[in-house]
């Protein structure tokens, strides 16, 4: 994701020898100042940078740097949901409210968001959001020009009934990018053709 926004970034510009120097010795402009924001509560995994994305256990985190990457907040609903409907949108309007202001505030800090990561179901919480949210998110990604990378390690290969979970949300165009494991025995990933 970082990649591919940064190629959108420079436009047609060829990377320079100055891009290449600075980023061996990890500086701008080789070594771009971006980040790529996760949600409270969130398990992406134990690498550097899928560990600065994950959210939910504290005791894998400890001792361990981390990037400045930012965390929204995810909606927390009230069941049985047909009658908490209206608090619910409520939920989802302020999350996604929240992630806006959250890619303003890193813009800001010259730190620009390339990517939102994202489980359709919280692995470690089984916290889950409606259509309407991620609709809305992928709404948020597509109009500011980052990408929305769906994790569906625990999630996919047919565990919510679909083979993937991101496709009971009706997303009105193809995300950019999956990741999976877990459930489905191997891990991997694909990805849209702008992430190539």
């Amino acid at each position: 994701m970082m990649i591919a926004y940064q190629r959108a970034q420079r436009g047609q510009k060829a990377i320079t020898e100055e891009d290449l120097k600075s980023a061996l010795i990890n500086k701008p402009p080789g070594t771009p100042e971006l980040t790529i924001m996760s949600f409270k509560n969130a398990e992406h995994g134990t690498t550097l940078g899928a560990m600065s994305a994950s959210h939910s256990n504290a005791l894998s985190k400890v001792d361990i740097p981390a990037f400045d990457w930012p965390m929204a907040e995810f909606p927390k609903y009230k069941y049985p949901l047909d009658h908490f409907e209206s608090l619910n949108k409520g939920q989802d309007e302020k999350c996604l409210a929240q992630i806006e202001d959250l890619l303003d505030k890193y813009e800001k800090k010259n730190m620009p968001v390339a990517g939102i990561a994202v489980e359709p179901i919280q692995s470690d919480c089984t916290t889950e959001a409606s259509a309407d949210f991620f609709q809305g998110l992928q709404g948020i990604t597509n109009r500011r020009g980052i990408y929305l990378m769906f994790d569906e390690s625990r999630t996919g290969c047919g565990a919510t009934g679909r083979f993937w979970c991101h496709e009971h949300f009706c997303l009105p165009c193809h995300v950019d990018a999956v990741v999976f494991g877990g459930k489905c025995q191997l891990a991997g990933f694909f990805h849209s053709l702008d992430l190539r």
